[in-house]
């Protein structure tokens, strides 16, 4: 596969990730607008740090995971741009 189709595929994946992402802080803004409430407990582990969400408003959660979302299609986005 030449390398201008892997980079087409990197950035249609990219802006794919992208809409998720916003879709799911757009959500989790709704629900914390709205007040939604309940039980959501979140931890995880990268390189040796450590996150642990306890007891968050579900809206908050889902705007984490749309953050998330949006930070790994960055980076890989950029990987694959520094690598060409």
């Amino acid at each position: 596969m030449d390398t201008d189709k892997r980079y087409l595929i990197s950035i249609i994946t990219a802006i794919g990730a992208f809409l998720v992402s916003a879709l799911s802080i757009y959500l989790g803004y709704k629900l914390f607008v709205l007040g939604a409430t309940g039980g959501f407990h979140f931890s995880s582990g990268i390189g040796g740090i450590r996150l642990d969400l306890v007891s968050v408003a579900p809206g908050l959660g889902f705007a984490f995971f749309g953050m998330i979302i949006c930070w790994k299609a960055l980076n890989v986005l950029i990987s694959n741009k520094s690598e060409k």
